[in-house]
């Protein structure tokens, strides 16, 4: 299937971004006020879902509209991100989901977990940084002089091995009490990280367009 776009409602959302990341074939999801920023993009969403206690209940949309309660144990994006799965979507886009509220900010990337346990790809892109959950190895391609920051995430530790870096590790241990893998730099056009045990929550920032 096509990958699925959650649009959240962070006061901090780039418009840029959302105008940006999103191609013609996504399926465009907004949860709760995260319609308000779609519509300043021009971005038309397939489904709004949300309580709707931070905004006014869409009028007039032909679009699919899901109200939920207000007092309710998902969050609005994890009511979008557990719905999407039901529907088949193992590919995921999360973008307005970080910045505001900590409290939130937080729960998206528990959410980022959520999906990684359920063997989805997902990745939250604000402005110029990505972040995402990741165990095994993957490459970083294309991404040289960018910041990368690396902690054990649903787990005490986790042992890591970084190629391609300004500081490499080989087997390393990190450790959640202590925040060793913060602010490295890539210096490669190609490098690999490997998560060997537990699993890792990276962060990539890429200040490139800035320059």
């Amino acid at each position: 299937m096509n990958r699925c776009v959650i649009i959240g409602a962070s006061p901090d959302s780039d418009i840029n971004t959302i105008k940006d990341r999103i191609s013609k074939d996504d399926y465009i999801v907004c949860a709760d006020g995260g319609y308000v920023y779609a519509q300043k993009a021009g971005i038309s969403p397939d489904l709004i879902v949300g309580d709707f206690d931070s905004c006014a209940l869409p009028q007039e949309t032909d679009t699919e509209l899901i109200a939920l309660p207000c007092e309710k144990d998902d969050t609005d994006t994890m009511y979008c991100v557990k719905l999407c799965l039901l529907r088949g979507y193992r590919s995921f886009l999360l973008l307005g989901m970080t910045g505001g509220r900590e409290d939130h900010s937080y729960a998206n990337l528990c959410t980022l977990l959520y999906l990684h346990n359920r063997g989805a790809k997902a990745e939250i892109i604000d402005g110029d940084t990505e972040i995402s959950v990741i165990s095994g190895e993957i490459s970083i391609n294309n991404k040289k002089g960018s910041i990368f920051s690396i902690f054990p995430f649903g787990c005490n530790e986790c042992c890591v091995t970084l190629v391609g870096f300004k500081y490499e590790l080989r087997h390393g241990i990190l450790s959640s009490e202590f925040p060793l893998g913060v602010s490295n730099e890539i210096v490669s056009d190609s490098t690999k990280v490997t998560v060997h045990s537990g699993t890792a929550l990276i962060m990539i920032e890429d200040h490139s367009k800035n320059l």
